[in-house]
């Protein structure tokens, strides 16, 4: 004869079912919860591997775009080395050049007459002897060529021989035109521009003589003036211009002081131009 299950006995089995059903529901609510959390780590490493090679890309761009204006400033920059390495070969020295330089002189001249010197103005016979005539002239001196041969062995320093050659007589001294000739150096600064600037001393022999006969106006009976060769020192200063390493052209302004013959200061304006070689 079967027993009839109690009450206590029914609970009992009701807890242990449920039991079991909580422990069940537990075990797949942990494996969904592995199953769940793992991938989206895994993705997550896999777009951060994916994006370090776009975001490498993306700052490979801008450099390349730094690298291209680079490459054009080095290719304007290119022709500008070598226009200047050209500018550079340009140089406008006379450093072993040999030059010829032909120049015209215009001038005026004051004269300071010793006591046998030549007449500077017609003799005037109201002023007495010899001594009471004019000491102290001033006048327009003729003009003359100037040439001058050169070699310099430095940018800087040009030496030259030269002469000067009058195209009329002195009217006012009955002098017969200019013969003179000499040495000097030309001392530049910038010598290696185009645009320079010299200054140029130089000494002289001037050989010309007497133009007047006697009984003329500057050579009156028992008058003998004293037309003594003369020694000129020279010194000028002007700017030059070199248009090609072979050519230039110069502006020479300068005095010429002679000390023999009399006291004579010759202010100077040389304008000319000069071939040089090789």
């Amino acid at each position: 004869m079967t027993r009839a299950p109690t009450k206590g006995t029914a609970e009992l089995r009701r807890v242990g079912r449920l039991s079991v059903v909580a422990y069940r529901l537990s075990v797949v609510a942990a494996f969904l919860g592995f199953a769940l959390s793992t991938p989206p780590s895994r993705a997550a490493e896999d777009e951060g591997t994916d994006d370090e090679p776009a975001k490498a890309d993306e700052k490979a761009k801008p450099a390349d775009k730094e690298t291209k204006p680079t490459d054009d400033a080095a290719e304007k920059k290119k022709p500008e080395t070598e226009e200047k390495e050209a500018g550079e070969e340009d140089v406008y020295g006379h450093g072993m050049q040999f030059g010829l330089r032909a120049g015209i002189v215009l001038g005026y001249k004051i004269d300071f007459r010793y006591q046998h010197s030549p007449l500077c103005a017609p003799y005037d016979p109201t002023k007495g002897s010899w001594d009471q005539q004019q000491k102290i002239c001033g006048f327009g001196a003729p003009p003359a060529a100037d040439v001058a041969l050169s070699f310099a062995p430095l940018d800087s320093v040009e030496p030259f021989i030269f002469g000067r050659f009058g195209f009329s007589a002195e009217a006012a001294t009955a002098t017969t035109a200019q013969f003179l000739f000499g040495a000097g150096v030309r001392l530049y600064t910038m010598s290696d521009s185009r645009f320079k600037m010299f200054v140029e001393p130089a000494i002289a022999y001037e050989g010309d003589g007497a133009a007047g006969m006697p009984g003329d106006d500057h050579n009156p009976p028992g008058l003998n003036p004293e037309y003594k060769q003369d020694l000129v020192f020279h010194l000028g200063i002007g700017p030059q211009y070199d248009f090609a390493k072979a050519f230039g052209a110069f502006i020479n302004g300068g005095v010429d002081v002679g000390v023999l013959r009399s006291i004579s200061a010759n202010l100077l304006l040389n304008i000319g131009v000069q071939l040089r070689a090789p």
